[in-house]
C-alpha cells in the first residue's frame, strides 16, 4: 500500500513505541506518549533522549519500570519511499531506558512520567574495558572495537572516512569510547589532505568516524531561509516552502579575538623531545598559512575569519605570534627493529604519536568550530536530518544602510555544519515535529582587508578628553 505523503510541515508518524521489560514482556505505549525528545551532539559518542508518557495505569509499579528496559521506536516524516537514512528506526537495535526522570500528577486519574533513554552501546561502554594491542589504520581499529563481541558489540551502520596513517597501539584497560577518542587524536584523513580533524559521534543513522573537512565537502542537505512565502503562484499552500522556512534563530557567537589568540586557534608552537635521537624539534603553526590546506563549508567562497592587517606597533599579524600557546611532548624518531610488509622490503611503516601532523592543526580547527559563527536555529522537523549534515541558511539583513529591507546578510548567510540537534515530537493536540539545532561555520564569504589600521593615530590631532570620571572596575 502506498504511503500517504506529508500534509503539513512538521507532520510525523509514530509507528512503533514499545517497552520490553527485563522479563521479556512487551508493552505498547504509543497511545500514552505525550512527547519524545532525541538529542544528538557531534562531540558525544552516543545519542540520548527522553520520552514523556501520560500514565493512567501506574505502569512504573505494575509493569514495573526499573530503568533497565529496552525501547523499540520507529518514527518517520510521511514519505512514499522510507529508507534507514530518512527515518528514525530502532526496531533492530533497541534503545535503553536507564532512568526515571520525573513523575508528577497529571490530573485525578493520570500521572506524567519522563523516562530517559540512550544507546545500548553507552551501557556496554560503562561495563567493559579494552586491554588489547592493535595495528593497522585507525579507521579499521575503530570498527573492530565497535563490532567486537567483548566490547561494544554493535550492529549499527558505521559511516567512516578511511585514515591514511598506520599505527601500532596498546590500550591498557581503557573504556572503548576512550580508546576511540584517542584514535581521533592521532588520525589523518586519506582523502582530505591529511586532515587530522576526526570526530566520533552517533546519530539516529548510526556511528560516524569522520573529519570536519569531510563534512564540509558534502553538498547541503537542506536550504533554509527567513520569511519564505507560504503560498505558491497558484495560491495553494506550499508545504515545501514551509519546510524550508526558518522559524527563529539566535546568534550565539561570532568571534572573540582575545580568546582565539590565547587558545592557540591562530598560532601555536610544539616542542617535541626526541628521546631516541636525543634532540629537540620545534613545529610552528599559524592559521593563515594553513588555511588553504583545510576544507570549509562555503567551499571556494571561503575566506579566513581574521584579517591580514598588521599591528602598527609590532608590525605583526595576529597569526605571527608563535608563543601564544605552547605544547611540549616526548616522542621517538627512530626504531631498532623493522616490520615485514607484504610485497615490500623490511621497513617500519607505523607512526608514533604523530603529534606534529595532528595536535596543532586539530586544536585550531576545534576552536574554529566553536569560535566562528554559531547560531541556534529552529525549523520544522524532518526525520532525515542529523548532526554532521551541511545546510544552507539565507539570513536577511537588518541594516538600514542597505537599499533593500530584504537584502542578504553576507556575514550570516552561507553553509553551516550542524553540531548539536534536538528532535522534538509533540503529540498533544496536533502532531508536530520541530528541530532545534546549533550550527556553525568557520569561514567568511568576504575577504577582509590586508591593511587599514597601521596609520591610525599617526599625524592626526587627537580630540581633547572629556572631563568624565569613570567608575573603577575591579578585575
Amino acid at each position: 500500500m502506498a504511503r500517504q505523503e506529508i500534509q503539513y510541515a512538521g507532520e510525523f508518524r509514530l509507528l512503533l513505541c514499545q517497552l520490553v521489560t527485563v522479563t521479556g514482556n512487551t508493552f505498547d505505549i504509543s497511545e500514552l506518549v505525550e512527547q519524545i525528545d532525541i538529542y544528538e551532539d557531534i562531540y558525544k559518542a552516543t545519542i540520548s533522549g527522553s520520552i514523556l508518557i501520560k500514565d493512567t495505569t501506574n505502569l512504573v509499579y505494575n509493569l514495573p519500570i526499573l530503568g533497565e528496559e529496552r525501547l523499540l521506536l520507529y518514527i518517520e516524516t510521511p514519505q512514499s519511499n522510507p529508507t534507514p537514512e530518512t527515518t528514525i528506526d530502532y526496531r533492530e537495535n533497541p534503545l535503553m531506558i536507564y532512568k526515571i526522570n520525573m513523575k508528577e500528577k497529571g490530573n485525578e486519574s493520570s500521572e506524567l512520567i519522563s523516562l530517559q533513554f540512550g544507546s545500548i552501546e553507552g551501557l556496554r561502554n560503562s561495563s567493559c574495558r579494552v586491554s588489547q594491542s592493535y595495528k593497522g589504520r585507525p579507521s579499521e581499529i575503530v570498527e573492530k572495537i565497535i563490532r567486537d563481541e567483548t566490547y561494544l558489540k554493535s550492529a549499527k551502520k558505521i559511516h567512516k572516512e578511511e585514515t591514511a596513517n598506520l599505527i601500532k597501539i596498546i590500550f591498557p584497560n581503557k573504556r572503548p569510547f576512550d580508546c576511540i577518542q584517542h584514535l581521533t587524536n592521532i588520525s589523518n584523513s586519506q582523502n582530505h589532505g591529511d586532515s587530522p580533524t576526526y570526530l566520533f559521534y552517533e546519530t539516529t543513522k548510526g556511528f560516524h568516524y569522520v573529519t570536519f573537512d569531510g563534512l564540509s565537502s558534502m553538498s547541503p542537505k537542506m536550504y533554509y531561509r527567513e520569511h519564505t512565502p507560504m503560498v505558491n503562484e497558484t495560491g495553494a499552500f506550499d508545504i515545501q516552502a514551509t519546510m524550508e522556512s526558518i522559524l527563529r534563530y539566535q546568534l550565539i557567537s561570532s568571534k572573540d579575538t582575545i580568546k582565539n589568540i590565547y587558545s592557540g586557534m591562530l598560532s601555536s608552537k610544539l616542542i617535541a623531545h626526541d628521546v631516541y635521537n636525543k634532540k629537540v624539534n620545534t613545529h610552528k603553526f599559524d592559521y593563515l598559512s594553513n588555511f588553504k590546506n583545510d576544507t570549509y563549508p562555503d567551499g571556494n567562497e571561503s575566506f579566513p575569519i581574521v584579517s591580514l592587517a598588521k599591528d602598527p606597533e609590532t608590525n605583526l599579524m595576529l597569526t605571527e605570534h608563535e608563543d601564544t600557546r605552547m605544547f611540549v611532548s616526548s616522542t621517538s624518531g627512530g626504531y631498532a627493529f623493522s616490520d615485514k610488509v607484504e610485497g615490500g622490503d623490511d621497513i617500519y611503516p607505523y607512526q608514533s604519536d604523530n603529534l606534529e601532523k595532528t595536535l596543532q592543526r586539530k586544536t585550531s580547527r576545534l576552536l574554529q568550530m566553536t569560535g566562528g559563527v554559531v547560531l541556534n536555529v529552529e525549523v520544522n522537523g524532518n526525520t532525515s536530518m542529523q548532526v554532521g549534515d551541511k545546510i544552507h541558511l539565507t539570513i536577511e539583513s537588518n541594516s538600514t544602510l542597505t537599499g533593500d529591507a530584504k537584502d542578504t546578510n553576507l556575514d550570516l548567510t552561507g553553509n553551516y555544519i550542524i553540531t548539536r540537534l534536538k528532535h522534538k515530537f509533540v503529540r498533544t493536540g496536533i502532531l508536530k515535529h520541530t528541530i532545534v539545532m546549533q550550527v556553525t561555520k568557520f569561514n567568511t564569504r568576504r575577504e577582509y582587508p590586508a591593511s587599514g589600521i597601521s596609520n591610525v593615530g599617526k599625524g592626526v590631532e587627537q580630540p581633547a578628553s572629556p572631563n568624565v570620571h569613570l567608575p573603577l572596575v575591579d578585575f
